[in-house]
């Protein structure tokens, strides 16, 4: 069964890492937009939402199998 917990420092210190570069990046996509380039800046923000989904990633990975055990007993 693969790991969904965070149990380790490096865990911690890798989410912290994605939630920073994150941050940075979503205020990159605010500055690209000020400065008139809004298609680089939804480009930076859609990175951006992404390294934020990291973050949570063993949560989100426990909230798909849960859904998968629900859904596999619905259907038998």
């Amino acid at each position: 069964m693969p790991r969904r917990r965070h149990e380790s420092l490096g865990d911690y210190i890798s989410s912290a890492c994605f939630g920073g570069v994150g941050f940075l990046a979503f205020i990159n996509g605010i500055e690209a937009f000020s400065s008139g380039q809004p298609i680089r800046a939804i480009i930076i923000w859609i990175v951006s939402f992404f390294l934020f989904l990291a973050v949570f990633r063993y949560a989100i990975a426990r909230l798909t199998d849960q859904l998968r055990i629900n859904y596999s007993k619905k259907r038998k």
